[in-house]
């Protein structure tokens, strides 16, 4: 039986130490450990590490607040992340420090697992930073509230603060509605971190080999050719796009193998990941919602079936066509200019 002890605040609890909780309890010292919650200074001077209490950052000492007027780290600051800069949250210190062996410790893989960087750049970026922004009192942009045209669906911080007890409950003990809110940010993390091992990390090989193998599929290079329908591209692209140095106009569509059995589809690049309907090169305009036998006659494509109404995809029965949409769209905008040269079909 471990005689670790994890000391924390008692009373209203929040995201930030239910998930910082929830990454020791991955870790084999910690994993049977007892979170003594108090604000007691004495009690937590007995406790193994303390996290979000007790005004001391000191990673030698095992002391991991936020609180205290002196702190300002980042991941930053500590040398970690350089590309972030959000102050962090007691889940930032624990992440900053043991999130690299509790990710080995989810996915049961080695800590030295060549993949390891990558996941822990990748969770921080779209897990950690945004407990600890959240836990800071920073919005996550600059708009005015009156600019937004509509309100998210809860947040993952929304779904802890819901656990607390009610003000009219007549049990107010915070402890069991606690670990329930370790159990709900670990199920959350979880969930994520096997989506991109399991599924978004596979994709980057066949990305990596498409933007290759580019000028093989089109002599332009302006087009890539995913085999497999659905896989998610966007953002190895762009990863893929900044490692080799690589302008947003060398690559303007994709065309993959449409999930349904449909034929093929071809996609513009967005202009970022996360960008919805912007993007770099849309398909032609006149080509815009119209469908099917329409759509093959005024495009001149025989297969051509769909563009969507915004032009950032459409669709064709053949790879040939669907490469033959990109190209067109791409000779209307100016984008390429000589066509003589045809490769084999794919």
């Amino acid at each position: 039986m471990s005689t670790a002890t994890i000391g924390t605040h008692n009373g209203k609890f929040h995201t930030d130490e239910a998930f910082a909780c929830f990454l020791l309890k991955c870790l084999p010292e910690y994993k049977d450990a007892k979170i003594i919650r108090t604000r007691d200074q004495g009690l937590l001077d007995t406790c193994t590490i303390v996290v979000d209490v007790g005004g001391v950052f000191d990673h030698e000492k095992k002391r991991y607040d936020h609180h205290q007027k002196s702190f300002n780290e980042t991941m930053a600051s500590l040398n970690i992340l350089p590309d972030f800069n959000t102050k962090l949250s007691s889940a930032g210190l624990i992440y900053a420090f043991y999130g690299k062996r509790a990710i080995a410790s989810i996915l049961s893989i080695d800590e030295n697992h060549k993949h390891i960087p990558l996941l822990y750049n990748k969770m921080y970026e779209h897990f950690v930073e945004a407990v600890d922004g959240v836990d800071n009192g920073i919005s996550q942009c600059n708009c005015k509230k009156e600019d937004k045209n509509y309100c998210k669906a809860e947040s993952l911080d929304g779904r802890v603060s819901s656990l607390m007890p009610y003000w009219n409950d007549p049990d107010q003990d915070t402890d069991p509605r606690f670990y329930k809110a370790i159990q709900l940010t670990g199920e959350s993390f979880t969930d994520k971190l096997n989506y991109y091992y399991k599924a978004w990390l596979p994709a980057r090989e066949i990305v990596e080999k498409a933007v290759e193998d580019r000028c093989d599929f089109h002599e332009s290079g302006k087009i890539i050719f995913l085999p497999n329908g659905g896989l998610p591209w966007k953002s190895h692209l762009m990863e893929i796009e900044s490692e080799q140095e690589l302008s947003e106009d060398e690559i303007l569509f994709a065309i993959f193998e449409d999930s349904q059995g449909n034929g093929y589809r071809v996609s513009t690049v967005p202009l970022h990941d996360d960008k919805g309907f912007e993007f770099r090169l849309g398909l032609h305009e006149e080509w815009r919602g119209v469908r099917d036998d329409e759509l093959a006659k005024i495009s001149g494509i025989p297969t051509a079936y769909f563009v969507h109404m915004s032009g950032f995809i459409g669709g064709a029965r053949t790879l040939e066509d669907a490469k033959e949409m990109a190209l067109k769209s791409m000779e209307h905008a100016g984008c390429i200019i000589s066509r003589s040269k045809r490769v084999k079909r794919v």
